[in-house]
């Protein structure tokens, strides 16, 4: 599968939709708005792109997969706001997420050579899931992606998940310490050691300058570029594929 992660108005996410749409399934790691000023990326571009992604799993519901992230959800919940809220376009925004809701999900699962793989915007922490173990209803669930997306796409529920969800951590200047899968930086699984039992997982939302960040047990994949996770469970750069 080809995974694609943060956005932020780019467009690196065309070149391997082009390529291998309806070859392999396509993911989105979530944060498809508020882009970084010193990328010089226009923002009259940033919106239409979304809408493209948008379109994409419209006409492609089963093999597009659309994550959301935090520059997604602060636009849903302003508690979730963590920088660069387009204030100007909140409202657009904001509609545009809600009346598209069923389009997207909060995670996905997929089997791989026997292993369980996890996606999210920025990784499950298994504290994480015992704080909120009754909100979340966890032990009625086929799994995390199916608890979390089941809370997503039921408007009842949503208020109680996006509470949750704004559970930002200390290492993301909030005051928690364990974060929400919208909110971890990798550094919460690197020097915490955060192990969530049973999963590898495969996150975006810490951005790297150069190299993504890979250990046995999760990847943080937020470097600008694709990524395809082989049939073995390998994950390798888009560009290098023949």
């Amino acid at each position: 599968m080809i995974i694609i992660p943060d956005v932020h108005g780019r467009d690196f996410w065309m070149k391997p939709v082009e390529e291998r749409l309806g070859k392999e399934p396509l993911l989105f790691l979530g944060d498809y708005l508020d882009p970084y000023e010193y990328e010089g990326i226009p923002r009259e571009e940033v919106f239409p792109r979304f809408e493209q992604i948008l379109q994409l799993k419209r006409e492609h519901p089963e093999e597009v997969t659309l994550l959301l992230g935090n520059h997604d959800l602060h636009y849903v919940d302003r508690r979730l706001e963590g920088g660069r809220y387009d204030i100007l376009h909140a409202r657009r925004n904001r509609a545009t997420i809600l009346n598209n809701a069923g389009l997207f999900q909060l995670a996905y699962e997929k089997m791989i050579g026997g292993t369980k793989i996890l996606f999210t915007h920025a990784g499950v922490q298994a504290a994480w899931l015992a704080k909120h173990r009754e909100t979340l209803d966890i032990e009625h669930s086929t799994s995390i992606a199916d608890c979390l997306n089941r809370m997503w796409w039921d408007e009842t529920r949503r208020p109680k998940l996006l509470a949750a969800l704004n559970d930002v951590p200390y290492s993301r200047w909030g005051r928690c310490r364990y974060g929400s899968p919208i909110w971890n930086d990798v550094d919460d699984f690197t020097v915490g050691k955060e192990e969530l039992p049973g999963y590898v997982q495969i996150f975006g939302h810490s951005q790297q300058e150069n190299a993504p960040v890979i250990s046995d047990y999760y990847a943080c994949l937020d470097c600008r570029r694709a990524f395809v996770l082989t049939e073995e469970g390998v994950i390798e750069e888009y560009d290098i594929q023949p």
